[in-house]
């Protein structure tokens, strides 16, 4: 019995070099054609072992599951680097992977079969703050705890351990075992053509120089509103504006583009409330003076309606329209050109800070699993692979070759990645959770007397979710 399971592992090996060679790291280059290295050298930290077939469970959202499982390669880039992702995984350790989607459109229904002892699941791939309800309720694992996943790869994102970690524990992940990180990522839009319209030089040098400012965003704001239909108004419905969004874009990103958070850890890693500052009345005082001008079109959703999807900006009557850097793919068939520039930052002193959307999805595993390090040495190797396999297909050649129309964005778009952040009061939820999106809804926008009278709801919020989360 030993020998054949050693005949198998070795079987198993070779064949995961096999794959390799064949294409399991192959990236379409800009001719078409294909690449391919045997190298596994960057998996040399996971023990290999023979897990005899084990099968492998994933949840995930509805209409999400081809971020994480493929039944074949299709053609597609992004298709065929996820399906050789998991091959090479099932190969590397004698396994089989098997996904689902759930009946719940934030997959958080699998927290009452976690709660109940079943073990149906080894990985999940809720919405962000269905991931922490999962947390808050002690149904998943810490993940600092299990030692075959390596926190400190260069696949895993470190800011989310720094930041989405309560007293050391940390119970959702984020890396590149998912393209959401890069897809819901908050990115500018602008249209080329009004800008050569009017005479103006791209955005680009600026964002290099780092003088891409909010004042500076402004200033083009201003310049890029124009009557359409010669009525002598500016109408959503009718005319051209400077700067289009709508209240879960725009508003939720500008405060962390001054380098403001809602919560931050203190010194022993516990979350403070942090929101209220000089600076953040500054920010929400100009953001939103410029939105109620007639440059700005702030779309504010009703319950009813569903996601404009930079809708305005595609018709190109938009200079400025900011999304996730994911939509780039659905400005294909825009009729203008367009670039690509990360969020202006609010000074020359700040950071270039761009929030990943809520709507993203975050990795939890249940405390059903029976085997945490084995589940998690498949977690490691999924998501090794996919840092070396699944974003270059999605960063370098989807989105820098085949979404995104010029050289000068390609640039851009590594601003943009390099600029990623995540703030626990956002992810988690609590009374401050859509700080901006709430401002953005209301008549008079005034930050400091709408946090004055929500202050103590927001510390007692905080102050539970410590209790449940840092258990």
């Amino acid at each position: 019995m030993k020998s054949r399971k050693l005949l198998c592992l070795l079987l198993a090996v070779v064949a995961v070099f096999t794959f390799a060679a064949c294409g399991s790291d192959e990236i379409e280059n800009e001719n078409g054609d294909f690449t391919s290295s045997a190298d596994l050298s960057f998996l040399s930290h996971i023990e290999i072992e023979d897990m005899d077939g084990y099968n492998f469970r994933i949840l995930t959202r509805p209409n999400m599951i081809e971020n994480q499982y493929v039944e074949e390669e299709t053609g597609d880039i992004i298709n065929d680097a996820v399906y050789r992702r998991n091959e090479t995984v099932k190969n590397l350790f004698n396994i089989d992977i098997t996904a689902i989607e759930s009946s719940s459109s934030s997959a958080d229904d699998a927290l009452n079969t976690i709660l109940a002892g079943d073990d149906q699941f080894d990985i999940i791939f809720p919405h962000t703050r269905a991931a922490f309800s999962y947390a808050i309720q002690n149904a998943v694992v810490d993940f600092k705890t299990i030692s075959t996943i390596d926190l400190t790869k260069e696949w895993w994102s470190q800011d989310i351990i720094e930041s989405c970690s309560v007293n050391n524990h940390l119970y959702v992940l984020d890396g590149d075992i998912s393209t959401h990180r890069l897809q819901y990522a908050f990115t500018m839009f602008f249209n080329k053509r009004i800008f050569d319209e009017l005479g103006l030089d791209y955005p680009y040098q600026m964002a290099l120089d780092g003088t891409w400012t909010f004042d500076e965003f402004s200033r083009l704001v201003k310049q890029g509103s124009k009557d359409l239909n010669g009525d002598g108004l500016i109408k959503g419905e009718d005319d051209q504006f400077g700067y289009y969004t709508w209240n879960w874009y725009g508003p939720i990103n500008v405060l962390y583009s001054g380098g403001q958070r809602i919560y931050t850890n203190n010194s022993r890693g516990i979350p403070e409330l942090t929101l209220n500052s000089t600076k953040t009345v500054e920010i929400f005082s100009k953001y939103f003076a410029l939105t109620r001008t007639d440059d700005v079109r702030l779309y504010v959703q009703q319950k009813s309606e569903s996601d404009p999807a930079g809708s305005l900006f595609k018709d190109g009557r938009a200079m400025f329209s900011d999304m996730g850097l994911g939509n780039a793919k659905g400005m294909r068939s825009m009729n203008d050109e367009f670039g690509i520039l990360p969020w202006p930052k609010f000074t020359l002193q700040d950071e270039y800070a761009t929030i990943v959307n809520g709507h993203a999805s975050l990795m939890v595993m249940p405390i059903t699993v029976n085997d945490y390090e084995k589940s998690g040495k498949i977690i490691e190797a999924l998501c090794a692979v996919g840092n070396r396999d699944v974003i270059p297909a999605f960063y370098d050649v989807s989105l820098k070759t085949k979404f995104a129309r010029d050289y000068e964005s390609e640039a851009m778009i590594d601003i943009v990645k390099d600029s990623i952040i995540y703030d626990l009061g956002y992810a988690s939820g609590g009374t401050f959770q859509s700080v901006g999106h709430t401002l953005a809804g209301m008549s008079n926008p005034d930050f400091a007397s709408y946090y004055a009278a929500n202050e103590s709801k927001a510390l007692s919020d905080l102050k539970n979710f410590i209790e449940s989360y840092g258990k």
